[in-house]
């Protein structure tokens, strides 16, 4: 379901950058120009997630294959994507470290609407330009409306522009948002098999029987120190008996 709607998210944005950029065509150039732009970004933020979809895949693949042993874990750490290795060895280890996310996508969603405006912002400047123009080189009525007329309806194409930035940057904004959310069931399902597997590795598991084996050896002491009395009173009593035995001796 994520990637039917993801798959959607970015067929919805394309087919309105395409749509407007058709409206573009012989008529406006530098919004063409923009528009374009617009849908370069807007195929750069995709790449990026389609990437880090394929790595989310990648991993819940590898999670139902986790070994137990130390050995067999080191091969597979090598067998997940390499930007997920190392959080996950830290995670195996117990220790708290996120999966990486997208790092150009946040940045591309902001860019988009700022491309937008600002092909909306240099159509009205030469939109104006032209009205100004067309003013000042006419006198009859007739003539300026006829001359303010294509400026007018540049103008009215110059806001295709932020229509563009702000459809591509919603559909990348979603398509993120799913994708953001299957790599959080993925890492949820991660530590629910390290859980299961892999606890004795961890670091917490660890020092736990570190405190096990010392309250062992705390409770061991006492006996130990019981022994050692017994032994020296033990010693003492052969001393005595080998001092009493070397007296008799003397004094026959």
């Amino acid at each position: 379901m994520s990637k039917l709607f993801f798959t959607l998210a970015f067929a919805i944005g394309l087919a309105v950058v395409a749509w407007i950029g058709a409206g573009f065509v012989g008529s406006d150039l530098l919004a063409l120009a923009f528009t374009g732009l617009i849908g370069a970004v807007y195929c750069l933020g995709f790449g990026e997630l389609v990437n880090f979809r394929r790595q989310t895949r990648e991993l819940n693949a590898q999670v139902h294959q986790l070994p137990e042993s130390q050995e067999q874990v080191n091969h597979w750490l090598g067998t997940l994507p390499a930007p997920m290795q190392f959080p996950v060895q830290r995670r195996i280890e117990g220790h708290a470290a996120a999966l990486p996310g997208p790092q150009l996508t946040p940045y591309l969603t902001g860019l988009l609407v700022m491309l937008g405006l600002l092909g909306t912002f240099a159509g009205m400047i030469v939109t104006l330009g032209g009205a100004a123009s067309a003013l000042d080189n006419s006198t009859e009525l007739s003539a300026i409306r006829s001359a303010l007329a294509a400026p007018i309806a540049g103008l009215s194409l110059a806001f295709g522009t932020s229509i563009a930035g702000v459809a591509a940057s919603a559909m990348l904004g979603l398509a993120s948002t799913l994708s953001r959310r299957d790599r959080l069931q993925a890492s949820r399902a991660l530590d629910s098999a390290l859980r299961d597997k892999l606890h004795h590795l961890s670091a917490d598991h660890q020092r736990h029987q570190a405190f096990q084996a010392l309250e062992i050896q705390a409770q061991a002491l006492p006996q130990m120190a019981s022994a050692m009395e017994r032994m020296t009173a033990r010693m003492e009593q052969l001393g005595e008996q080998l001092e009493q035995s070397l007296t008799r001796n003397q004094q026959e």
